[in-house]
């Protein structure tokens, strides 16, 4: 008996936990248009891109991109690479740096393609500094024109213990 209550509690504790850390999230809905960036880029495989943002959660001003790791694909999908590097997003508020890593599939001159990536947040600062959470990447190239949806879920400090996570606040 005494053995059951035990893994009850083992089994619901996280569940316990769950609510009172997601209410510090919100949902993030952004578009990122960015194209290569060579002058100055610091890149090991001379590659950076350089662009806007506009959506919520206070993601409105310039990106920037460093690629700093590429690997083929698996041999199952040809064409397909995977990357990673960071951006950093500029505000007015601040700025927020991720690990943006995904697999994508980009050819030509100018490139075509599309992608999908996840972006970990690093490190910021002012209004962003304590971020945590992880962003979702969907993009397209057209014409070496990068168009990324940005979605997912970012923890500011000014959120601790406000809301319930699900609403997406248009700031």
């Amino acid at each position: 008996m005494a053995r059951s209550k035990i893994y009850a509690l083992v089994l619901l504790a996280p569940a316990a936990f769950a609510p009172s850390l997601y209410a510090q999230c919100r949902n993030v809905n952004a578009l990122i248009v960015d194209s290569s960036a060579p002058d100055g880029c610091t890149s090991p495989f001379n590659f950076c891109a350089a662009g806007t943002v506009e959506g919520n959660r206070g993601l409105n001003g310039t990106t920037y991109f460093i690629l700093d790791g590429v690997a083929a694909g698996p041999s199952t999908a040809p064409g397909f690479g995977a990357t990673s590097g960071t951006l950093v997003y500029t505000t007015r508020e601040g700025t927020l740096t991720v690990r943006e890593t995904g697999i994508a599939k980009f050819s030509g001159h100018p490139s075509n393609g599309y992608g999908a990536a996840i972006e970990e947040v690093i490190s910021g600062t002012g209004r962003f500094e304590g971020a945590t959470g992880s962003l979702h990447v969907r993009q397209k190239d057209v014409n070496s024109v990068f168009y990324s949806r940005i979605t997912g879920l970012l923890c500011l400090a000014e959120d601790r213990g406000r809301g319930n996570g699900n609403d997406d606040i248009d700031e």
